[in-house]
Formats: C-alpha cells, structure tokens, sequence
C-alpha cells in the first residue's frame, strides 16, 4: 500500500507544474490576436486615422451630446478658425491643456506648450518655440524655429524650421523638409528633403558621375556575387554588375558603379559620385559623399552620414535609410523613411566642416 501512495503522491508533484498548460490547451484563452497600440509603432498614418475617427464623433456645436465613448473624448476642446486665442489662464502660464480643433487653418503664438493634440483642416503654422504633442492635417503643417515635438504630425505636406526637435514620427502624403539643425526620429514621405537644396529628381547627383570606364568581371564573383575576405577598395569609375560582399572596410571609388547590393562587415565609404542600385548594408558606419546615388534600402549598425546632393531611392522607388545615429547634410534627399534610433540630425556647411575633425572610417 505504502508503495502505491508514494508513487501517486510523486506523480500528484510532477503534475502541479503542467497544471496551467494543460488547462490553456482545454480551454484555449490565447487563440485571438494581441492588440497593438498604434503609437508605439512607427505608422504614424495609424494614429493620424484614429485621431480622425475621434474628431469625427466629436459634437460639432456645444450641447450636442458626442458619439464617442467618455474615456475616447476629446474634451476640453476649443473650435478656432485661423489665430487661437489664449484664455487668461492659460495665458499666465503659458500652457494650452485643450484639443484644438481649426475648421480651415490654425495659427499658434510664440513661446506656448500644447498638451494635447491640434487639428487644422486646411494648415497648421505653430509659433517659435512651441511645445506640441500631436499634429494632424489635410493640408500643411508648418513649425516655426524651435519648436518640438513630442509625439506624432501627420500631413499632406510638413515643414520643419530651424533647431526643431521631432520626438515622435512624422509622416506625409507628399512631402516632408527638414531645415538645418532640426533632430528627428523617424520621417516618412514620398520626398523628405534636408534643407532648401536637394537633388530629389537625380541632376544633382548624376553631375558628379560620368560614364564608367569600363566594366569589372573579376574571376572570384560567382553568380552574379563577389565575395572579397579583407578590406577592399573599389576602383574608381568602374561598373560591376552584381553584388558585393566584403569581410572588412570598403571603401568604393569616386564615380564608381555597382548595380547590385553592397554589404561590408565593417564600414563603408562611398566618393563622390558613386551609384549602388540596390541596397547598402555596414556592420559599422556609412559615410556617403557628394552627389552620391542608393536604390535600394541603406542601413549601418553604428552611424550614416549623409552629405549634399546624395539621393537615396527614386520618386518611383521608396525605401529606407536607418541607423543608430544618422546625421544628413543640407542638401541630402531621401525618397521613403529615415530612421535614427538614438540621433537624426540635419547639419550645415558648418556642421560638416566640423565633424571632419571625426571622421566615419574607413
């Protein structure tokens, strides 16, 4: 007897463990999807949607009673067309804690904070030195010096002053510019320009290029993909039709052309004037010069840097560019994203010329 009740009360033990596994696969509790919170994600396009779905439920005249749920309004919110006037206040303190809502354009003062989300159907123009949370429009937005952002904006079309710091995403419909001394997360558009000069439609860059002098069919490239197991420098003004992979630094020579992808374990400089067709992947850091072209997706573990004229991707072809640190020149354009996981910042002349005393190996 005594055998028998030991082996149950050890089989009694082992099973305790099991207990929760066995009844999550009778009952199946997990079967639907997770939910994501769309503002944790980088689609600002998702949270622009559902702040519009907000506005859409909202009373349109005081006493209305509003479609949405308590814990979804937007109240307090003020209704403005064009200037939005403080309340005395919020004047004393310098602090806007309403949703506003512009039935055509709105128009901040200087030197206010907004605490929650602005909408203007036509544009929103911010003053200097705002401190704002959410943007939404159809039309425009623009931010004047030195104002920040601190969550999402979503536009047609998005102007970014000087010294302006963007905390959350932005995206647009159309266009995005970023002027010098701007620091960003993470922008999205069909065009986003650094600055006033751009090379968007590819002028630019393809000035600083000429005709290749003569086409690479080195004896180590199989299919179409040439493996190099050291540091390598690609000849200046030279095509090679296929994909390059380097086991170290690489450094691709000025008005040079690959028409594959690049991919090196460590960092990457392309001169002035090279082209890649597709895409341009470090394990270190990218440093790519003037008038500079990239088809396809650019990212580096460590740093990019941008300088003027480089054009990444064709208003044809979006794609990405994403680094920990990515510091682009006045005059850089990027057709997609740009992502900074630590630090995006646009630089001028005077930037640059300083950040020589560090450069990006190799």
């Amino acid at each position: 007897m005594w055998p028998l009740t030991l082996a149950l009360l050890t089989l009694l033990v082992l099973a305790l463990p099991l207990t929760p596994a066995l009844l999550e696969w009778r009952r199946q509790r997990d079967i639907g999807p997770l939910p994501i919170d769309g503002e944790h994600t980088l689609d600002v396009g998702a949270v622009a949607a559902g702040f519009r779905a907000l506005l859409t439920a909202q009373p349109v005249l005081p006493g209305q009673a509003a479609r949405a749920t308590p814990d979804l309004s937007l109240e307090p919110l003020v209704r403005v067309n064009g200037a939005f006037v403080p309340s005395p206040a919020e004047s004393a303190v310098g602090l806007c804690a309403r949703t506003i809502v512009g039935a055509e354009a709105v128009l901040l003062p200087d030197d206010y904070a907004f605490a929650r989300d602005i909408y203007g159907r036509r544009s929103i123009r911010t003053g200097q030195r705002n401190r704002l949370q959410g943007l939404l429009s159809d039309g425009g937005i623009v931010m004047a010096a030195g104002s920040e952002l601190r969550r999402w904006a979503h536009a047609s079309h998005v102007h970014v002053g000087e010294r302006c710091r963007l905390l959350g995403p932005v995206g647009a419909l159309q266009s995005i510019r970023l002027e010098a001394g701007c620091r960003f997360a993470s922008v999205s558009a069909p065009v986003v320009r650094f600055g006033r000069a751009g090379g968007a439609d590819g002028t630019a860059a393809s000035r600083y290029a000429g005709a290749p002098a003569g086409e690479l069919s080195p004896a180590e490239a199989r299919d179409g993909r040439w493996l190099v197991a050291q540091d390598f420098t690609f000849p200046a003004n030279r095509l090679y039709r296929g994909d390059l992979v380097v086991h170290g630094n690489l450094r691709i020579g000025t008005g040079a052309h690959i028409a594959g992808s690049v991919k090196a374990s460590g960092s990457i400089r392309l001169e002035a004037g090279a082209r890649i067709g597709g895409a341009l992947i470090a394990g270190a850091a990218i440093s790519v010069e003037q008038g500079c072209a990239i088809g396809g997706p650019v990212a580096a573990e460590r740093e990019i840097r941008l300088a003027r004229f480089c054009v990444i991707g064709s208003p044809d072809r979006h794609t990405t560019v994403v680094a920990p640190v990515l510091l682009a020149r006045v005059g850089a354009t990027v057709h997609g994203a740009a992502s900074a996981l630590e630090l995006g910042r646009v630089e001028s002349d005077s930037d640059a010329a300083t950040a020589k005393d560090h450069p990006c190996p190799p």
